[in-house]
C-alpha cells in the first residue's frame, strides 16, 4: 500500500449553506459573483500531474492548475494557498525550494501563508525564495528581532486587494507548532506569536484599512492535536470572513460561529494537489457575503488543457532534477538490504539503519517502520540522490509518537503477524524474543507467524503501563496498514525520512554503521 500523510480525525464537514463537492464537477466555470477563491494545502513538493494506472487523473499539476484559474471568466477571483508547499517531494527538495518557489510564482498565487516545513530549509532560505521570486508569503504571528533587540514581523503580515468597490484585507497565520515540528535550529531566532491574538490585531486593522471582506491564510488545521485549531482562532477571532486552511490535509468546509455571534467559513482541500478548492462569495442585501464552497478532485479537470508556458517551464525544471537526482550524495561502507522479501520476514540491516537515523533524530526511545515504507537496496559504494528517493519515496515525514508499552507491544505483535506484508515491522531501540505460531485467516486458511515473547527497549524491559516516545512515519501514525493502536497518541513532526537517513549515514563512523548492521534485534526461541 503506498504510504500517505496523516489525514486529521475531523474528516469532511459542512453545514448550512456550505456545499462539500467530493464528486466529478463539471469545467465551465461560472461567472458574474462578486469574488471566487480558489485555495490549496498541503502540496509537499507534489507539483507535476499524475495519473492513475486507468489514466484518471489524480494529481492536477500546477500547469493545470494555473489554466483551471485563468479560464475562469470571473474578474474577481483569488488564488490562495495554506502552506507547506516548499518542501517534501523532489521536486521541492533537489534545490531547497527553488523548483517550487518559481512555479509557485509562475502560477501567481495571490496569498500563500507559511507552513511549518516551509521553515525546513531555515527562515533565511525561505525570504531568499519569498524575495527572489517575490512570492506573497504572510504571517502575522511570526517575528524576529531587529539588530536593536525589537521585534518584527519576517514576512508581510496582511495585503490588500481591490477590485472597483470591493476591498478585501488577506492576511497569514503560522502554527505554533513550527517551533517542534521542523529541527528548532531553522526557527532559533523566530518566535510564533499566539494566533488568535494576531488574528484579532489583523481584523481590527484591516477593518480600519476599509476591507469589506477579511480573509486568513492559516496553516492551523482542524485534527485534535493541533493547537490552536483553526476553528478555535475562528471563534475567539470574531470578524473573519474566511479561513482558508492547511496542516492537517483536511477536505473541509464548515461553518463556526464566533464569540459574538458571527459567522468564520473554515475552507480546506486535502493535500498533494489531489483537489482543487473554490468558495464563491457574493454580497448579501444586508451586509456582508454568502458563501458556497466545494472541494473540486483533479478528475473534475480532464477537460481543460495545461497552460502550454507553465508547462515548458516545469518540462526544464524535470530535466535539471534528474541532473540533481545523478549527483552523490553519500557512500556506504557496505550493501543495504532492501529486497522485498526480506524486508517482509526478518529485520534487515537498512531497516535498523533507517530507524536508527529516526532515533538519533528526534531523541526518540525507539523507530518502527513499516516494510512497505521501505522499496529498494543500496549497494555498497557512492550512493547519488535518486537512489536514496528509490529507497524512500513517499517523502514521508517522521511522527514522533507518545505510545503506552501496551499498545507499542499490540503494534509489535499486529506487524509480526503479517509476514510476506508491507505491515511488517522493522525497528531500532527495541529487541525482542520471538516465538513463531500459527495464525488462522478469516478464509480458513493458516500461515506461520511470529509472536513477541518478551521485548526490551533501551535494555530495560517494557513496561505495559509506561509511556515511550516511538519515532514512525506519517503513514502508520494514521492508522496506516491496520496500525489503528497509534491513531490514539499524541504526537509530534519532525523531518522527512530520506532526509534524516541521509545525514546520518554521511555524518556516521563506518564502524558505528557496522555495529548497527550486525546487531540482532529479534531472537527466535522456542
Amino acid at each position: 500500500m503506498k504510504n500517505t500523510r496523516k489525514i486529521a480525525n475531523s474528516g469532511v464537514k459542512s453545514s448550512l449553506a456550505v456545499l462539500l463537492v467530493l464528486a466529478v464537477a463539471g469545467t465551465a466555470w461560472a461567472s458574474g459573483h462578486d469574488l471566487v477563491i480558489y485555495h490549496t494545502n498541503d502540496v509537499h513538493g507534489y507539483a507535476l500531474e499524475e495519473r492513475d494506472e486507468g489514466g484518471r487523473l489524480t494529481r492536477l499539476g500546477y500547469d493545470r492548475l494555473k489554466a483551471v484559474v485563468d479560464s475562469d471568466e470571473t474578474g474577481r477571483k483569488l488564488l490562495i494557498d495554506a502552506g507547506d508547499v516548499l518542501h517534501g517531494q523532489a521536486f521541492a527538495t533537489a534545490r531547497r525550494g527553488d523548483f517550487m518557489a518559481q512555479v509557485l510564482s509562475l502560477t501567481a498565487y495571490d496569498a500563500l501563508a507559511a507552513g511549518n516545513h516551509d521553515f525546513d530549509y531555515g527562515d533565511g532560505r525561505l525570504l531568499h525564495l519569498v524575495d527572489k521570486y517575490r512570492l506573497n508569503f504572510l504571517a502575522a504571528n511570526v517575528t524576529g528581532k531587529t539588530l536593536g533587540g525589537d521585534k518584527k514581523y519576517i514576512l508581510p503580515p496582511y495585503l490588500i486587494r481591490s477590485w472597483g468597490d470591493l476591498k478585501v484585507g488577506i492576511f497569514g497565520l503560522s502554527t505554533p507548532e513550527t517551533m517542534t515540528s521542523t529541527d528548532p535550529r531553522n526557527v532559533a531566532e523566530l518566535t510564533f506569536g499566539d494566533p488568535v491574538a494576531a488574528a484579532r490585531e489583523m481584523v481590527a486593522l484591516l477593518r480600519a484599512e476599509g476591507a469589506e471582506m477579511v480573509i486568513a491564510a492559516m496553516h492551523m488545521g482542524s485534527g485534535p492535536y493541533c493547537q490552536p485549531m483553526s476553528q478555535t482562532v475562528a471563534a475567539e477571532a470574531p470578524g473573519i470572513d474566511l479561513i482558508v486552511d492547511g496542516h492537517s490535509h483536511s477536505k473541509l468546509a464548515e461553518r463556526v460561529k464566533s464569540v459574538d455571534g458571527r459567522e468564520t467559513l473554515v475552507v480546506s482541500a486535502g493535500s498533494y494537489l489531489e483537489n482543487l478548492g473554490r468558495v464563491y462569495a457574493d454580497r448579501k442585501p444586508e451586509g456582508g457575503f454568502a458563501f458556497s464552497a466545494e472541494v473540486l478532485p483533479a478528475s473534475s479537470f480532464e477537460g481543460v488543457p495545461a497552460d502550454p508556458a507553465l508547462s515548458r517551464a516545469m518540462g526544464v525544471l524535470r530535466e535539471e532534477l534528474e541532473v540533481e537526482l545523478n549527483q552523490v550524495v553519500m557512500k556506504t561502507p557496505f550493501a543495504l538490504d532492501g529486497a522485498r522479501d526480506n524486508l517482509r520476514s526478518r529485520s534487515t540491516n537498512l531497516g535498523r539503519i533507517i530507524c536508527a537515523s529516526l532515533v538519533e533524530a528526534t531523541g526518540a526511545d525507539a523507530a518502527f517502520l513499516n516494510a512497505g515504507s521501505i522499496r529498494d537496496s543500496i549497494p555498497a559504494g557512492e550512493v547519488t540522490k535518486g537512489q536514496i528517493l528509490s529507497v524512500l519515496p513517499y517523502g514521508n515525514y517522521i511522527y514522533v509518537l507518545e505510545i503506552t508499552g501496551r499498545d507499542l507491544l499490540a503494534a509489535l505483535n499486529h506487524g509480526l503477524g503479517q509476514p510476506e506484508s508491507g505491515a511488517f515491522p522493522q525497528f531500532w531501540g527495541l529487541t525482542m524474543e520471538a516465538g513463531k505460531t500459527t495464525l488462522t485467516g478469516s478464509d480458513g486458511t493458516k500461515k506461520e507467524a511470529l509472536a513477541a515473547k518478551s521485548v526490551k527497549i533501551g535494555g530495560k524491559p517494557l513496561d505495559l503501563n509506561a509511556k515511550y516516545r516511538l519515532a514512525t512515519n506519517d503513514f502508520l501514525s494514521a492508522g496506516g496498514d491496520g496500525y489503528e493502536m497509534f491513531t490514539k497518541c499524541e504526537y509530534r513532526e519532525f523531518a522527512t525520512l530520506e532526509e534524516v537517513f541521509r545525514k546520518f549515514v554521511t555524518e556516521s563512523e563506518p564502524a558505528a554503521l557496522k555495529k548497527i548492521s550486525d546487531a540482532e534485534v529479534i531472537r527466535l526461541v522456542k
